[in-house]
């Protein structure tokens, strides 16, 4: 875009807005502490580096934090650089992160008076605060997360709710945004939080470059389930059978009453038993199915429409709507991203 078009969609003060925007350095503050979770630190950070590579600009810096300073040892034994935490200075353009780690040693960071004096007053200045995996407790333990929406490692989630009730708990995401608050389920998790926090700084189509160039998943929307219910009909002897019946017969257009006949049960009580065993309602759980099938079938390089019908759906429009809401991308993305070159 040259000067003189620019012009015509911005006013010059526009333009410098927008030009200060692309060149800002935001910094990522990782707060970490003895037998702290190395993946939670590394992925996270990994997909912030990328974006400095592929945009060829620094805009992000990476700074590790811990009370002491100097080196601090994770749970898997690898030891990190960090500088002393106290004395450092948040600006507005800060994102403040705090990993997880063992439970001890969350429990006793938890209760650190010094990180709970520096978060006081720091969390105000910054532009975003957050946590990977199990460091929503500390978050929680120092009120950060009152009256929030936020999520946490499965393994926390009761422990979250239980001692902080306070806490808006969402057991049933990867990654939680409320306002400036970020929360995610853990490990993996916390890089498609770092993803989306790219693509909310910059745009959808660095966030996908970046996940193409780290070969991890496309970005998945946070509202996806951190549990398989997959898994959990199948360990259920009375529903492992509708599964196998299921995946032999997505292309035909089931409904729950089909479901329910199939198990011998009236529609409410086929209804009640599988929802109260398998965590989610039957036609949620046909509709995963259909969903993990089409994105099976992408991958081997099969053509959309055909996708469409070979999973049950009526119209190309409701499949890629479903898709999209699902995976965070469509169909035909998914394939470009994923399929075997035809």
């Amino acid at each position: 875009m040259n000067k003189i078009l620019i012009e015509n969609v911005f006013d010059r003060n526009d333009i410098k807005v927008y030009f200060s925007a692309m060149l800002t350095t935001r910094r990522i503050l990782f707060i970490i502490f003895d037998q702290f979770e190395l993946l939670d630190l590394s992925g996270p950070s990994s997909v912030f580096n990328a974006a400095q590579t592929l945009m060829n600009h620094p805009v992000y810096s990476i700074h590790t934090l811990s009370a002491a300073g100097g080196l601090v040892c994770s749970r898997s034994g690898i030891e990190v650089n960090s500088q002393t935490f106290e004395g450092f200075s948040v600006c507005s353009s800060d994102t403040i992160l705090v990993v997880g780690g063992a439970k001890q040693a969350i429990s006793k960071v938890s209760l650190d008076l010094n990180l709970q004096t520096w978060l006081m007053i720091n969390t105000p200045k910054a532009e975003r605060v957050g946590s990977i995996c199990s460091g929503a407790l500390i978050l929680a333990a120092n009120s950060l997360l009152d009256d929030k929406k936020a999520t946490t490692h499965w393994a926390d989630l009761e422990q979250l709710a239980r001692d902080y009730p306070s806490v808006n708990v969402e057991p049933d995401a990867l990654y939680c945004v409320d306002g400036n608050i970020w929360t995610s389920a853990g490990v993996t998790t916390g890089i498609d939080m770092a993803l989306a926090i790219v693509g909310k700084d910059h745009n959808s189509k660095v966030m996908q470059e970046i996940a193409g160039w780290l070969v991890v998943y496309a970005h998945r929307p946070g509202h996806q389930s951190q549990f398989s219910e997959l898994l959990a009909a199948q360990d259920h002897h009375v529903f492992a059978d509708i599964v196998v019946w299921l995946d032999r017969n997505l292309h035909k257009p089931l409904k729950v009453r089909d479901m329910a006949e199939k198990s011998a049960m009236t529609e409410r009580t086929f209804y009640r038993k599988f929802t109260d065993e398998v965590g989610c309602t039957p036609s949620k759980f046909l509709e995963n199915r259909r969903l993990f099938r089409a994105k099976q079938l992408l991958e081997t390089g099969s053509v959309v429409k055909s996708v469409c019908t070979d999973v049950g759906y009526k119209s190309v429009l409701g499949f890629r709507n479903a898709f999209e809401a699902k995976y965070g991308l469509s169909p035909a993305l998914y394939k470009r991203m994923h399929g075997k070159n035809e």
